[in-house]
């Protein structure tokens, strides 16, 4: 259940019918408070039911309106409501918290994941709250409130550890499942009779400028050929596209969204500059000419991409677990890697040309291979093309035993 609080009203309310405020280094007393009206705080969770199997549940904290900062840590707890009343979730042995301090501008949002398993209970059927302490920053003062976020855990519920996004694989979608019946089950729908469920698309824009793992499906059928099921799966900060057709699927990973000012693409190109000069590759989030409502958010995309950011171009293995970055700048060899692997953590490193460096001119393509060894396709003095084959399991980078002649 979403809830919306005006915490702040509240507390006002709360001092004017004979509640104490008490004064201490963390708080403000009650008459000193700003205003109710420069503040609209508001937290809610992704979805508002969820199946007992799910272990992580996204929260988003919005501070509308023209008021001062918020600061907050990265703790939260979570209550449950019982028949006495909300009751506080005990932590599990262990559990603690990053010493992080995040602030929140007005008018911005901020996301963060609510992990059940960092908590001593085995989690069935109820209704359940995440509470999270926040400190409004009015001047010189600090004033802090609690924001709470409802959600309730059901048994069958759509969003399940199965189906973390409310869809299951397209492997399992019927054959001759009709338009209608998917568009009810949450995917974007173009037929000859309109478009259905567009609105969706735009949620998905904005968890994935939240940094929330979202899923976006969408299905073109105009009952002239087979119809396409387009998959678009937000994680670990890359989009995997996969496409069924007549009965085949194939799939393609892609690091950003970008838009050429009427379309809205996938692509490795943080931006369209970047797109056109790297790699032509690419594919439409939504059939051509039907994507200009998103554009300004794309183009928000694009802006959050590359402010402060000197990659410009993203390449992902087909495991989703290695990622070769270029960067802005007069070195073509500046490269480098991102790994992000279960159980092995995530993190970075330089992909060294060692003593191949210096007879290399240049790299024409980068190709990573279905057994995540990446080929780059170079230009050499003396040797013309040669291709080298990079393995980012033992940083070994080899030249291919063939490559081609020099052009004359």
């Amino acid at each position: 259940m979403k809830r919306i609080w005006s915490c702040l009203l509240a507390l006002l309310l709360l001092a004017g019918c004979g509640g104490e405020a008490q004064e201490s280094a963390g708080e403000t007393p009650a008459e000193e408070a700003p205003a109710a009206g420069s503040y609209s705080l508001e937290m809610i969770t992704e979805w508002a039911e969820y199946d007992p199997s799910v272990d992580t549940i996204w929260c988003v904290l919005s501070h509308e309106g023209e008021g001062d900062p918020l600061e907050f840590g990265s703790e939260y707890r979570l209550e449950v409501r019982t028949d006495s009343g909300w009751e506080q979730v005990p932590f599990a042995e262990g559990t603690g918290w990053d010493d992080i301090m995040y602030t929140l501008p007005a008018g911005e949002s901020w996301a963060f994941p609510c992990v059940l398993s960092l908590f001593g209970c085995d989690f069935t059927e109820g209704t359940y709250r995440v509470v999270k302490e926040v400190a409004v920053l009015p001047g010189e003062t600090e004033f802090t409130l609690p924001i709470e976020a409802e959600f309730t855990l059901a048994e069958g519920a759509r969003i399940s550890a199965e189906t973390p996004y409310g869809f299951w694989p397209l492997e399992d979608v019927p054959e001759e499942a009709h338009p209608s019946e998917l568009a009810e089950g949450g995917a974007v729908v173009f037929t000859e009779a309109g478009t259905e469920n567009l609105d969706l698309t735009a949620e998905f824009l904005d968890k994935v400028s939240l940094g929330i793992p979202c899923q976006l499906r969408t299905v073109q059928d105009y009952y002239e050929s087979w119809p396409m099921l387009i998959d678009v799966i937000y994680e670990n900060d890359s989009f995997l596209w996969r496409m069924r057709t007549g009965g085949e699927i194939t799939e393609k990973r892609f690091s950003y969204v970008v838009t050429d000012g009427t379309d809205v693409y996938l692509s490795n190109g943080a931006d369209w500059e970047s797109t056109e000069k790297y790699d032509g590759d690419k594919a439409f989030l939504l059939p051509a000419g039907s994507g200009s409502a998103l554009v300004p958010k794309a183009q928000a995309l694009m802006e959050d991409q590359t402010a402060g950011n000197i990659t410009r171009y993203r390449l992902w293995s087909p495991s989703g677990e290695w990622c070769v970055r270029r960067s802005e700048g007069d070195d073509p060899l500046d490269l480098s890697l991102v790994y992000s692997k279960p159980g092995y953590g995530s993190g970075s490193q330089g992909l060294d040309l060692g003593e191949l460096r210096a007879g290399i001119t240049g790299i024409r393509n980068m190709v990573w291979q279905a057994d995540d060894t990446l080929h780059l396709t170079c230009e050499t003095l003396g040797e013309g093309i040669q291709i080298f084959v990079y393995d980012p399991e033992t940083e070994e980078l080899t030249p291919e035993l063939c490559g081609y002649p020099k052009a004359e």
